[in-house]
């Protein structure tokens, strides 16, 4: 291993549980592909999914591998591909968060990464997969060469408190995006577009929800206006039927995935959002309304000021003050000015950038590091 690597690790191991668009997925492939243009080599295992060709582009090995029922005990020859590697990182989700035992006995370091709500497990598949969620975490906490990483502060104290952990256990690797440059395009004074670029799934409803509220608002008030939903997934029907019910004709569309989020973000007026898609968009200085879901039919949001930052940006998992009043979202919207979102972007660079969360992971893996040489742990560890 290289010491002045920023991950302080040649070989880095990451089982994730699937390799679709979404923000978890995108930043391992961000952060690994960081480490291997440093030098170092990263290796994900996961099913087949459109992300592959993104993570073979920045120079990841990637392993297909579709985690099942039987994980770990269907897994016995993936066991020595991770045990070629100095560290695993294993994704807290269903059946993959299994692995991180074997894992850890593989080769001797890993880290167990919490992306979810405490609960957010339960509603895809009932409560009763919390006792199984619980062992893993217990695993990683209680593991001399274990650690567990969460998304923020607000996220470790809701899953400390919902798990029965102690905080000091849980280590923050923050939510993070490779800083785009600024557009030459300033953010317009007063909006037309309002974009929710966003996967099309039940679980991201209350993003479109909140932009079609946001619209009808506009158009109400005698604004020109429209919706513009990008992104594809099993909620299409649902997406076109909530811009049905609540829009007029004429004023919404649904576009397909843009080739380049960035540019589409960019290009953008004002971009509801949530997770990273929202780090995105401050940094690209655009005016950006965070959504959170009141119901399943109903969501309300935070428009993201400099003030607001660290519940509403920096942790996805952050409890802003909340209205379901588009009036006042607009009002609030409308009222940021030039520098402050240039305040934003910095707050950006500072707490969310690639190269702040690549310091944290390596500090969070250098405090898993054995008192022994780690191909000493992982011969032990194999014979354990």
């Amino acid at each position: 291993m290289s010491g002045d690597r920023e991950l302080g690790d040649g070989a880095v191991c990451c089982l994730l549980h699937n390799l679709v668009p979404g923000g978890s997925g995108r930043q391992w492939v961000h952060l690994l592909g960081r480490h291997v243009r440093q030098g170092g080599r990263a290796t994900i295992v996961a099913p087949p999914g459109p992300l592959g060709e993104l993570a073979t582009a920045a120079g990841i090995d990637v392993v297909p591998h579709v985690w099942d029922d039987r994980t770990p005990h269907g897994c016995e020859t993936l066991w020595p591909l991770v045990s070629d590697h100095d560290v695993a990182i294993v994704h807290w989700d269903h059946r993959v968060m299994h692995a991180f035992e074997p894992a850890l006995a593989a080769c001797g370091r890993a880290a167990l990464v919490v992306h979810q709500a405490p609960h957010a497990l339960v509603r895809w598949f009932g409560p009763e997969i919390l006792p199984s969620a619980r062992e893993p975490l217990a695993s990683a906490v209680a593991a001399r060469r274990g650690t567990v990483l969460v998304r923020g502060e607000w996220h470790r104290r809701r899953i400390a408190s919902a798990f029965e952990v102690p905080t000091r256990k849980l280590r923050v690797l923050p939510a993070s995006i490779p800083l785009p440059a600024v557009p030459a395009r300033p953010a317009s004074a007063e909006p037309v577009e309002v974009l929710a670029l966003m996967r099309l799934s039940p679980d991201k409803a209350a993003i479109a929800q909140l932009a079609a509220e946001l619209v009808r608002a506009r158009l109400e008030a005698g604004h020109d206006c429209r919706l513009n939903i990008a992104g594809e997934g099993a909620w299409r029907d649902g997406a076109i039927a909530l811009c049905e019910r609540r829009l007029p004709h004429g004023s919404w569309r649904l576009e397909q995935p843009p080739d380049d989020p960035i540019a589409r973000l960019a290009a953008a007026e004002l971009v509801v959002a949530q997770g990273l898609t929202t780090l995105e968009a401050a940094a690209l200085e655009r005016r950006v309304v965070v959504a959170r879901a009141i119901d399943d039919d109903r969501a309300a949001g935070a428009v993201l000021t400099p003030d607001r930052y660290s519940a509403a940006a920096g942790d996805p998992f952050g409890r802003p003050a909340l209205t379901n009043d588009p009036v006042r979202l607009w009002d609030e919207a409308l009222a940021l000015d030039a520098e402050d979102l240039v305040a934003i972007r910095e707050m950006v660079e500072r707490a969310n950038s690639l190269e702040g969360a690549a310091a944290a992971l390596d500090a969070a893996l250098r405090s898993t590091t054995p008192a022994w040489p780690a191909q000493v742990a992982r011969g032990l560890a194999r014979r354990l």
